[in-house]
């Protein structure tokens, strides 16, 4: 369970990439997320205090960390760490490398004078280090030297905030971590002084590469700077029967990277000098020979363009890790994969590797014709012309256990990042019609659930008094069969009859639409609902769609017939209101996203659109933004076209100058929207106006904008407006009932065509939806997380589980049996 005694890092570079830092931030929502803490460490009572004063627990910090995420049988599916380039053991390192390390950072290092020597301060440099700095602050000028040995370098650049030393009070930080890592494992520090040049080589910063990222280590620094293999080079420098010239390469390469600090990116002719320096120095101290020193000399220092890329996978083969990692970055609140693979992070997932693989394998099959000629596919309805290779496959694959759903699969054949099961927006045509029968037949449940307890206590009222067809179906229906049950009530529903004529003009979606058949057999054909559904028959849709806005209509806050019909009516003027404001936000926002950070001049060319040489266009313009004399009018147009008659100038001052103008006059007179030549005059007073700004100053604007729908002579305007906005909130109340059954969008496109799908949908969430309809209408929870386990062998260490939910039961059981009916009409028939 989770843990009282336990102290997360505040900040520190290596603690911030691993993501200590943000493991409370990280369990807050988790646990919001349904998950729980199943583990996590305590700290002794001496490692809370120590932890709390600021010093780095010492512990074997792991050389490299990232994420791991394994299958259910155990097996990796992504492993961040595949790629690290280290050395594993100390013995690995060359010789010649560790001593040209110690020479230039700490020599003690390999020199210590007793076993029991404390490796971290070198007492002699860390004093005049100290005597230096106090005399510089004393107003001396005196060289800087540092006192870091590479064992305090380490807990600096991993722990300390931003990998500085910024106070005493860091310095003595770093000072007591090391020391306590030093003696960890007893009083004699030899083993823990060859840890120091294994992890100091295998961690060192080494900035950043294009293309590539941070760089940690000598092995990710030869890579990404000269396209070197650390392996490679470690050969070379320890073979004696390397090629001179590769052993000379190889060692400047390393010399260079220890000598780097931040002359790798702003200043790489220092660097060389630097080198060469050092060169000298080694070659005077007996590092290296004197002859091997002026070869070194005379070898170019060579960097890479840019670092090569890592070879990886086809993206058709990551798809399952990638989706993932894709709900790990919306869990956990972090930017993108790139940070997320730099966390010290274990996830177990309920992934089927073994069919995972054999999924993808068929998927590379199903592009071969050889192939899908054997399975017998090249056929009428099937692949009957072009090339296989083109039809993109992709598949979701849930176990259905007692409680919940747990996806197995998760495959597609498209060889780019993009994932067609979660990221797609298809306009599929018959899967919009089975959500539309299951709202359908979700509401003719409902309204059975209201009416029975009705009519068992009094007539029903009339079923032709009803606001909608539905709703009068309903009433006739049960007041003839007051007995009937809600399996045979929903199967009358579904023998409910609508024209599948296409010559009809429907207005939906703001304006008048016609609609075609995939078959033109059904034209002159009345069809029942589950035939509809059976062959696809779109006007029959269309028209049940319009009975479940009118459904929905009869039951908005408001009459929306009378709204229509009487011009008094109360809710008639906040309806336009709310219309006039909807659109004068899109004009405005649409204006500021098209001329925002232009120039002055440009921004009156793009106004205008190729009429700004027009001395009419820009006298509009001046009285518009801003009013003023006759000369200064002439100022504003000659700056523009140049020079102007005293007679025009005269004749467009007394046309445009009058004061009873408004903006929306001003805007009819250049044939553009009012809030456009507004927003564009508030532009050129203040180019770096924000949005919000712009908005808050415009109420008087979109006020007189507006004005003219108002007027009673504008009653075809405001009919119209009121219809899409009756509509509109229709298909707002209906979006809940789609979205409980996993309809992926925040909102339904208000248009009759939802019901073929104008609204769009996602292979995954028809997955969902077909889970609910298998599932007798519960929405079982979808696992694909199993356990993720942060900080594994650190002082960190936390796991987080999912915890077991029950199933919502969103539509009744009897409609979900009802469309499974119809849907295996459909695969038997249809």
């Amino acid at each position: 369970g989770p843990s009282d005694q336990i102290v997360f890092p505040k900040g520190g570079p290596f603690d911030e990439r691993r993501g200590y830092t943000r493991i409370p931030d990280f369990q807050d929502r988790l646990l919001a997320q349904g998950f729980k803490v199943t583990a996590q460490t305590r700290f002794s009572p001496e490692l809370m205090r120590i932890t709390a004063s600021g010093i780095a627990p010492p512990y074997r910090e792991p050389t490299v960390s990232g994420l791991t995420i394994r299958g259910a049988d155990g097996s990796l599916l992504h492993d961040a760490k595949a790629n690290a380039r280290v050395f594993q053991s100390f013995e690995e390192i060359p010789e010649l490398i560790v001593k040209t390390l110690l020479f230039i950072e700490n020599r003690e290092l390999g020199n210590p004078a007793t076993p029991h020597t404390n490796p971290v301060v070198e007492w002699d440099r860390f004093t005049k280090a100290a005597l230096l700095h106090a005399g510089n602050g004393l107003g001396l000028r005196l060289s800087q030297e540092g006192g870091s040995t590479l064992a305090i370098q380490l807990e600096k650049y991993r722990h300390s905030p931003s990998g500085r030393t910024g106070s005493t009070r860091d310095k003595l930080q770093q000072i007591a971590g090391a020391s306590l890592k030093a003696y960890r494992d007893g009083p004699d520090t030899t083993g823990r002084r060859k840890e120091i040049i294994l992890d100091y080589l295998n961690t060192m910063p080494l900035a950043a590469a294009p293309y590539y990222g941070e760089l940690f280590g000598l092995g990710d620094g030869l890579f990404a700077w000269f396209q070197a293999d650390l392996a490679g080079v470690s050969r070379a420098l320890s073979l004696p029967a390397t090629p001179r010239e590769i052993r000379l390469r190889s060692f400047k390469q390393v010399l260079a990277l220890l000598l780097a600090t931040h002359y790798l990116v702003v200043d790489r002719s220092t660097l060389e000098m630097r080198v060469d320096n050092y060169t000298e120095l080694l070659s005077k101290s007996g590092v290296i020979d004197r002859q091997f020193a002026t070869d070194l000399n005379r070898t170019p220092l060579v960097f890479s363009p840019r670092a090569p890329l890592s070879p990886s996978l086809p993206f058709a083969q990551l798809k399952a890790s990638n989706a993932i990692r894709t709900q790990l970055v919306g869990l956990l609140g972090v930017r993108d994969f790139y940070d997320l693979d730099r966390l010290d992070l274990e996830v177990a997932t309920e992934i089927d590797p073994v069919l995972q693989a054999e999924v993808n394998r068929v998927f590379q099959q199903l592009g071969q014709r050889e192939y899908v000629e054997k399975q017998g596919l090249i056929q009428d309805s099937l692949l009957s012309r072009g090339d296989p290779a083109n039809v993109l496959y992709s598949l979701m694959l849930f176990e259905k256990t007692s409680q919940e759903n747990l996806l197995r699969v998760q495959a597609d054949s498209l060889d780019r990042p993009f994932d067609l099961n979660n990221g797609m927006k298809l306009e599929l045509g018959s899967t919009a019609k089975l959500r539309t029968l299951t709202h359908y037949l979700e509401l003719v449940a409902l309204l059975y659930e209201e009416l029975v307890p009705l009519s068992s206590e009094n007539p029903l009222p009339s079923g032709e008094n009803a606001a909608d067809p539905i709703t009068q179906w309903a009433r006739r229906t049960l007041d003839s069969e007051p007995e009937i049950d809600l399996t045979s009530f929903l199967e009358k529903a579904l023998d409910r009859t609508y024209s599948a004529s296409p010559n009809e003009a429907f207005f939906t979606g703001g304006g008048s639409h016609t609609f075609r058949n995939f078959d033109s057999k059904d034209n002159n054909r009345v069809l029942s609902v589950r035939e509809a559904t059976r062959f696809s028959t779109n006007l029959v849709f269309i028209r049940l769609m319009r009975d479940l806005v009118r459904f929905h209509q009869g039951r908005l806050p408001y009459d929306a017939e009378a709204v229509l019909n009487q011009t008094d009516h109360p809710e008639r003027r906040r309806l336009l209101e709310d219309s006039a404001e909807g659109e004068s936000k899109d004009a405005l926002l649409s204006a500021y996203r098209s001329i925002r950070n232009l120039p002055p001049d440009e921004l009156v060319e793009r106004l205008l659109a190729g009429k700004a040489k027009s001395p009419r266009n820009l006298a509009i313009l001046f009285f518009a933004w801003h009013g003023g004399s006759e000369a200064e009018l002439r100022n504003w147009i000659e700056r523009h076209i140049g020079p102007i008659t005293s007679e025009e100038l005269q004749r467009l001052s007394r046309a445009f100058s009058n004061p009873r103008l408004n903006i929306s006059d001003y805007g009819y007179l250049l044939g553009l929207h009012p809030l456009r030549v507004w927003c564009a005059g508030e532009m050129i007073r203040e180019p770096e106006i924000s949005w919000n700004e712009l908005w808050s100053r415009s109420t008087e604007a979109r006020r007189v904008s507006s004005t003219w729908l108002f007027q009673t002579r504008n009653r075809k305007a405001q009919d119209l407006r009121l219809r899409i906005r009756i509509e509109q909130e229709a298909f707002a109340r209906m979006t809940p009932y789609w979205r409980r059954l996993g309809f992926p969008f925040q909102q339904l496109v208000p248009s009759l065509a939802t019901a073929i799908g104008s609204s769009s949908d996602r292979p995954a969430a028809l997955a969902e939806l077909m889970g609910i309809i298998a599932n007798d209408g519960v929405r079982r929870p979808t696992f694909t997380l199993r356990e993720l386990r942060f900080g594994r062998d650190t002082p960190y260490h936390t796991v987080f589980e999912t915890t077991p939910a029950s199933g919502e039961q969103v539509i009744p059981a009897d409609v979900a049996r009802a469309v499974r009916e119809v849907l295996a009409e459909v695969v038997e028939m249809g």
